[in-house]
């Protein structure tokens, strides 16, 4: 649950880093709130147990976006400064990321479900950049979709303001999976079950290395990863005791060093 006064929660439970949007009905993304979300995001980061970060949210929407009356002259600056912090956090993060969606993912809301490496959504959620039609353009989105999308596809998208179903998202390889309101959470569960059996500190490597080699050449990329395997994987207690494990068929029990 969130405190007194903040409409981000933020618990760890079962090693899962649980933040939620509580703003409702529309989770307007307001400077304050992307400055909540960046300091849970600062918590996920100094804790070593997490093994995966789930952001849900209370209300009709999931974000409806940033809000517009901090996109004035006199406060865009400081509202930027907020919007970037997050997103980079988000992006120097070095674990999976899952959200889950129930409703609207409009405006900076949909640059926000970008940030997931697994989004379910259920069948009546809906997805769009309409800022374009305000006189302002997505920067994560138009920086973020080309990769995702293609370049034609981030046009239309940034470009048109249309609004998306879950499907057509699905179609185009961010939403993960589609699922009706009443079996979203199952879903959420059983995603976040399969994290769990990792190992937090392989996990992180994991991440990392995905992120830090992605877009270069394969055999770049390649050496990097197996010096990371070698160098860094193989100096901890972790492969040994998921060989033993396996050996003696039963759970591992991660030393997490």
């Amino acid at each position: 649950m969130a405190e007194q006064g903040n409409t981000v929660g933020y618990i760890v439970e079962n090693d899962i880093a649980k933040i939620n949007l509580n703003d409702p009905p529309m989770n307007i993304l307001t400077r304050a709130m992307m400055d909540q979300i960046s300091d849970a995001l600062g918590k996920v980061t100094a804790d070593s147990s997490v093994k995966a970060v789930v952001l849900t949210a209370n209300g009709k929407a999931f974000s409806a976006g940033a809000d517009i009356g901090e996109h004035h002259p006199e406060q865009v600056r400081d509202m930027i400064a907020s919007f970037g912090r997050m997103f980079r956090l988000f992006d120097e993060l070095t674990l999976p990321v899952v959200m889950a969606v129930d409703g609207a993912a409009l405006g900076a809301g949909f640059e926000l479900v970008l940030m997931a490496d697994v989004l379910l959504a259920t069948d009546r959620a809906t997805f769009g950049q309409p800022e374009i039609r305000l006189g302002f353009f997505a920067p994560v989105g138009v920086v973020e979709l080309p990769a995702l999308v293609g370049r034609a596809k981030a046009i239309e998208i940034t470009s048109s303001g249309r609004t998306y179903s879950a499907m057509e998202m699905k179609e185009l390889g961010i939403v993960t999976e589609v699922l009706p309101p009443e079996k979203l959470n199952e879903a959420l569960q059983a995603v976040l079950k399969d994290f769990q059996k990792a190992s937090p500190l392989v996990m992180r490597l994991n991440v990392r290395t995905l992120k830090k080699t992605r877009g270069k050449p394969f055999r770049t990329a390649l050496d990097e990863a197996e010096k990371v395997f070698l160098e860094e994987l193989m100096a901890t207690e972790e492969p040994v005791e998921g060989i033993n494990a396996f050996y003696e068929k039963r759970r591992p029990i991660w030393k997490n060093r």
